[in-house]
């Protein structure tokens, strides 16, 4: 059985090599183990000299000073984790964070940060050790940019006479841009640090991030028909309205690419090798196309809205899979899930919220490898008569969340269920005349957001996670209202509809 104090490594295989972590603690009551990442990193596994002289790993990546990568992980040690060695615990105080088991990937983080430019390196830290440095480099009116600024738009980059005007900026790491800004890709280039983009609403036909050090992109989709990937970007999100034809350009055919959809229609997009995909908030799903257009993935998340999923067994294609999580599936009567001989690299298969029955028979299927270590995780069964009351609602999360009462949820359901209802008749009332039917939706839109007001009067429970649910619960019924109407008839104006909510809105 693990304990703390038992050294272990794991294979990483973009880093070509297994990287070392020790068990510190494990918490009395939950079970799970805190992890530490250890300065070690080798082609073969360690003898046992090189287990006694391993020592805690300090990683610098955007951080003002080499820091322990130390954190409380889950009471399962995954099963490819390999056990070698064991020493007294390298740090006696436990971690004030929590996170997900490791993979050798700050180390691979590590190396491409210390091959970034050295004096972009060196600023950086700099201005991240000393008192935040408030010195305006553009005056913008009530918005001027400071040099401590890290997060620029793209309507600030067109006020500057020239975009070299922000490389004052050391601590600038993240873009965000809704409108056309010349010369962008070029002095993007030039820009190493910043590594997080989020892309609207351009309507560009082809992208090309090659030379730049991004390692996470947000983009509307709309209109795109060819995206190029520079090797360190290793987090897309696409957004909007995905053309078949899309191709995007990646390292190894996406091998070392997670990739985050809201589309169940998925093109292949010719990421053949595609690592991990992340489908979130989708309502049907057919498990073959995902088996046939991306036979390799290593990592699988389903978030349903809830879903409905066909040809659930064809899953057990992925003979890769080394993760399957899943919340909301609802396979058909008669679906079987894949046996545990498909997936022998399985180390972590976790759903919730699916059919009793089929939550079941998992658990019985998969007792065995849970023994042999597989971190198994099946809740939150759902009975048939849960089924008919929930598929329809978007609030059925917050059933059982430790801050939001039972009737608290099932008055939010109700207040989806009638604005839902009320949206879809002046659909049918109001579908070829635009205005007649905004301003109804504006109306359905206030009664709906004054619930929640009163809802949250009390108690104060709607944070930013439950506000952007009920936003989110909206904007899916915006989506029916258009699916209802003729086609050929423009959307309903969205930003229109949300200021006549945040009119009333007090959460």
């Amino acid at each position: 059985m693990p304990a703390a104090g038992d050294i272990h490594v794991v294979h990483n295989a973009r880093l070509g090599a297994y990287a070392a972590y020790q068990l510190t603690h494990q918490d009395s009551e939950s079970g799970a183990f805190a992890i530490l990442s250890l300065d070690w990193v080798g082609n073969a596994v360690p003898d046992p000299a090189e287990v006694a002289a391993m020592q805690p790993a300090r990683f610098s990546q955007l951080r003002a000073a080499p820091t322990l990568v130390h954190r409380w992980a889950g009471k399962r040690v995954p099963r490819d984790f390999q056990r070698v060695g064991w020493r007294e615990p390298l740090l006696t105080d436990s971690p004030r964070s929590h996170g997900s088991w490791p993979c050798g990937d700050e180390h691979l983080w590590q190396r491409h940060w210390d091959s970034l430019d050295a004096d972009a390196v060196r600023a950086f830290h700099a201005a991240l050790s000393a008192p935040e440095d408030l010195s305006v480099v553009l005056d913008n009116g009530p918005h001027p940019v400071r040099r401590c600024t890290r997060m620029l738009d793209g309507a600030t980059l067109n006020l500057a006479p020239s975009l070299d005007v922000f490389d004052a900026l050391p601590l600038l790491t993240q873009l965000e841009i809704s409108t056309p800004v010349p010369g962008l890709w070029p002095w993007l280039r030039t820009r190493p640090l910043i590594h997080t983009l989020r892309l609207s609403g351009l309507q560009a036909p082809a992208v090309d991030l090659r030379g730049t050090g991004l390692m996470q992109l947000t983009i509307d989709a709309t209109g795109l028909r060819s995206l190029h990937l520079n090797p360190q970007l290793d987090r897309l999100t696409l957004l909007g309205r995905i053309d078949p034809g899309l191709t995007i350009h990646a390292e190894a055919q996406g091998r070392w690419l997670t990739l985050i959809s809201s589309d169940p229609q998925l093109p292949g997009l010719g990421l053949a090798q595609l690592g991990e995909l992340q489908l979130r908030e989708v309502r049907e799903l057919d498990a073959a196309r995902i088996a046939g257009q991306f036979p390799h993935l290593q990592s699988l998340t389903i978030s349903g809205a809830p879903c409905v999923l066909q040809h659930l067994h064809r899953l057990g294609e992925l003979r890769q899979l080394h993760t399957l999580s899943g919340s909301n599936l609802f396979p058909g009567a008669g679906e079987t899930f894949p046996a545990p001989e498909c997936w022998p690299r399985l180390c972590r298969l976790w759903l919730h919220s699916l059919p009793a029955g089929l939550g079941t028979a998992i658990r019985k299927a998969y007792r065995d490898e849970a023994a042999q270590g597989l971190d198994l995780d099946v809740a939150q069964l759902r009975k048939a008569e849960w089924l008919a009351a929930n598929l329809d609602n978007p609030f059925r999360d917050w059933e059982g969340s430790a801050h939001i009462s039972a009737p608290q949820a099932d008055k939010a359901a109700a207040l989806y269920r009638k604005a839902c209802t009320a949206a879809l008749k002046q659909a049918a009332e109001h579908g070829s005349d635009a205005a007649a039917l905004e301003a109804a939706l504006a109306h359905i839109g206030r009664d709906y957001t004054e619930g929640f007001n009163a809802l949250d009067r009390r108690s104060g429970f709607i944070e930013t996670e439950e506000r952007e649910q009920i936003y989110g619960a909206w904007l899916g019924i915006l989506d029916a209202v258009d699916a209802r109407r003729q086609d050929g008839a423009a959307p309903v104006d969205r930003e229109r509809l949300r200021a006549a909510m945040n009119e009333i809105r007090s959460f």
